[in-house]
C-alpha cells in the first residue's frame, strides 16, 4: 500500500521530474529546460516543508506537495502527481495531509494559485472546497482560498 510521507534528500530527483512533466507543461510562463530549473526547485524546497507520495518509505515518490506555513496560513505551493498515479486520489490524500499539517501549526485558511489555463486543476481544488478569491490577470492565475477552522 503506498504511503504519504516527508520529503528525503534522497527524493529530490523525482520531484524536479515532476514538476519537468506535470507542472510546467501547464505553465503559461517559460520555464529554464536545463539544469537550471533542478537548481530553482532545490531552492523553492528549501522554504517550507515537502510530502511526498511513495510505495514504500524508502521508494522513488510518484507525487509531492510543497506548502509553507506563515502567519495563519498554509501556503499551497506544488502538487503534482506522475500521470500513472493520476485518478486514484494522490492529489487529495497529500493535500488532505498538508491541512491536517497546517491545522497542527495554528493555520486559520489555506491558500494557492492556479494558473488560469488549467481548468482540471481548478476544478480538483474546487471540489475539495477551495474557492477562487482573485484572478490575477498579470500573472495569469487564480488566487484561491479555503478555510482550515
Amino acid at each position: 500500500m503506498p504511503l504519504i510521507r516527508w520529503k528525503q534528500p534522497g527524493d529530490v530527483k523525482a520531484i524536479v521530474r515532476l514538476v519537468r512533466t506535470q507542472l510546467v507543461p501547464l505553465s503559461p510562463w517559460q520555464h529554464p529546460r536545463d539544469g537550471r530549473l533542478h537548481g530553482e526547485i532545490v531552492k523553492r524546497l528549501r522554504q517550507g516543508s515537502t510530502l511526498v507520495a511513495a510505495r514504500s518509505p524508502r521508494s522513488v515518490p510518484f507525487g509531492f506537495l510543497h506548502l509553507i506555513v506563515q502567519d495563519r496560513v498554509l501556503f499551497i505551493d506544488m502538487l503534482a502527481v506522475d500521470a500513472s498515479q493520476q485518478g486514484r486520489h494522490w492529489g487529495t490524500y497529500l493535500l488532505a495531509r498538508a491541512e491536517e499539517h497546517g491545522r497542527k501549526k495554528g493555520c486559520a485558511d489555506a491558500r494557492l494559485f492556479v494558473d488560469d489555463t488549467n481548468q482540471s486543476g481548478l476544478r480538483f481544488y474546487e471540489r475539495r472546497g477551495y474557492r477562487v478569491l482573485n484572478h490575477l490577470k498579470a500573472l495569469l492565475c487564480f488566487e484561491l482560498t479555503k478555510p482550515l477552522i
